[in-house]
C-alpha cells in the first residue's frame, strides 16, 4: 500500500527522479499523514523507553534517535525538530512517523534478513521506476569520477566506510537500521554506478514510498537536490 502522494507522482509519467521536497503540495510536516499523526499522540500515554531508541520525554514530546541525534516530536503541534534545532523536511518526517506507526503495535525492531537492493522488496521491481526511480542514480551523476569527494561527504554526514563497491558509506539512520550506499566511478567501459543497501526487514517497517523517501533522506546528505 502506498500514500496518496506516491500515487499521484507515480502517474505523473516523469522518468527522471526529482526533488520531492520541490513539491508545494507536499512540504510541511503538518500536511503528513493525519492518522500517523494521531498515532504518534496516542504514544504520549507510554512511560519511558517503550521502544528501543523511542521513549516519551514529558508530556507533550517523543524523543528518538534520528541520524546520530535526538530528534524530538510533538504530535499534538505536529512538530518535529532536532537538539541541534533543525527543521526536519517532509520526507524525514514521513519516515519518522512511519517508524512511530511501527512503534506503536511492536515492541522491537523486526529481525534481519540479510542486505538487500530496493528493487527485491515485495513490489519494489515495478514501484521503484520513473519518478520513484531511487535517488542513488543522482549521487551516480554527483560523483561520478569523484569518489574520494564522495566518500568525505559521506564521513563528514556522520557514515563510515563501508567495504561496498569502489566507495562505500555505512549510516546507521536509527539504531538497528543501517543504510549502505555503494559508488563505482564511472570509466572508459562503464557509467557511474550507486547502489543502496539496506537489510530486507525494512519492508516490514515502511511502505515502498517511505522507503523511497528514506533514500531521499540519504541522498540529501550528499548535496544532490
Amino acid at each position: 500500500m502506498v500514500t496518496r502522494m506516491a500515487k499521484e507522482w507515480l502517474n505523473a509519467g516523469d522518468e527522471r527522479p526529482t526533488n520531492p521536497e520541490a513539491s508545494r503540495r507536499y512540504c510541511r510536516l503538518e500536511q503528513l499523514n493525519p492518522e500517523w499523526w494521531a498515532t504518534a499522540a496516542r504514544l504520549l500515554a507510554r512511560r519511558g523507553e517503550f521502544f528501543p531508541g523511542i521513549r516519551v520525554a514529558g508530556a507533550a514530546r517523543l524523543e528518538l534517535e534520528w541520524w546520530g541525534e535526538p530528534l524530538l516530536v510533538e504530535p499534538r503541534t505536529r512538530k518535529m525538530w532536532t537538539a541541534a534545532g533543525r527543521v526536519p523536511g517532509y520526507q524525514e518526517g514521513l519516515v519518522v512517523l512511519g517508524l512511530l506507526n511501527y512503534a506503536a503495535g511492536h515492541d522491537r525492531l523486526p529481525p534481519e534478513r540479510g542486505l538487500v537492493t530496493a528493487e527485491h522488496l515485495r513490489g519494489g521491481a515495478t514501484f521503484f521506476r520513473g519518478p520513484h526511480v531511487m535517488a542513488s542514480v543522482l549521487i551516480a551523476r554527483r560523483f561520478a569520477r569523484r569518489g574520494r569527494e564522495f566518500r568525505q561527504r559521506g564521513l563528514a554526514a556522520g557514515g563510515r566506510e563501508a567495504p561496498y563497491g569502489e566507495y562505500g558509506v555505512e549510516f546507521t539512520w536509527f539504531p538497528g537500521c543501517r543504510w549502505l550506499v555503494a559508488l563505482w566511478e564511472e570509466d572508459e567501459e562503464f557509467p557511474a554506478r550507486a547502489t543502496y543497501l539496506f537489510d530486507r526487514c525494512l519492508e516490514e517497517l515502511f511502505a515502498l514510498d517511505v522507503v523511497w523517501a528514506l533514500g531521499n533522506v540519504v541522498a540529501a546528505r550528499f548535496g544532490v537536490w
